[in-house]
């Protein structure tokens, strides 16, 4: 449960860290991404994060995506054919497997019942909009592809440099000085408009959690 949690709470973060880059920022492009997250109510971000070998055997790439409307939240992780969905809502916190979407798990409890969610995220943004600096803009080469290039800072030790095609972000590289840490994030997909089917169990798929506690508990008391 608590990892299921810190899972959402973390990919949260990183949508914030993603758009609340300096609101007064002399740049088109990030202010464009800005003024959609505060008249949206919806969004949802797909990040590559990694190759990995399904059974040891077959390269897969592994993507991490957060979808976020309303008080709903769906965080989604996927190597290859493999899937796994977790949706946190009003009624609860659920998982299953799109792939297999015959059966479902439900947490016992709910901390963001009640919530508003999208007050949160735009809060956080909020936050974070008055530590960082606009610096500049260029274009950058890497790997045969030109960027266009926004470069902050934190006033201290953080770049955060945002590379664009055309109006759309693809690729983020944070570098502390103070560190010397870099962390690259590759953007597969930003789009503000969200279907609802996300933050849906699949109608015929059957509640295991019973079954799941049942031989949880066996386990324990044996």
């Amino acid at each position: 449960m608590k990892k299921t949690l810190s899972v959402l709470i973390a990919s949260i973060i990183l949508i914030m860290s993603v758009f609340s880059v300096n609101a007064f920022a002399a740049s088109p492009k990030t202010d464009a991404l800005l003024d959609k997250l505060e008249t949206a109510t919806e969004v949802s971000v797909t990040i590559r994060s990694g190759e990995t070998k399904l059974f040891g055997f077959f390269p897969a790439t592994i993507k991490n995506s957060v979808s976020v409307k309303g008080n709903n939240i769906c965080y989604e992780y996927s190597a290859g054919f493999l899937k796994a969905r977790i949706i946190a809502n009003d009624d609860g916190i659920y998982g299953y497997l799109p792939t297999l979407p015959f059966f479902y798990v439900k947490m016992d409890t709910n901390p963001i019942k009640g919530a508003n969610v999208w007050a949160m995220v735009l809060g956080a943004a909020d936050l974070t909009q008055a530590f960082t600096r606009y610096l500049k803009s260029y274009e950058e080469t890497v790997d045969g592809t030109t960027y266009y290039v926004e470069e902050y800072d934190d006033r201290e030790f953080v770049i955060s440099k945002f590379y664009y095609v055309g109006d759309e972000l693809k690729m983020l590289i944070v570098t502390d000085k103070s560190t010397g840490s870099v962390q690259n994030t590759y953007f597969d997909d930003i789009s503000f408009t969200v279907s609802d089917s996300m933050f849906e169990v699949p109608a015929a798929a059957i509640d295991l959690t019973p079954l799941l506690k049942g031989i949880f508990l066996s386990l324990i008391t044996a």
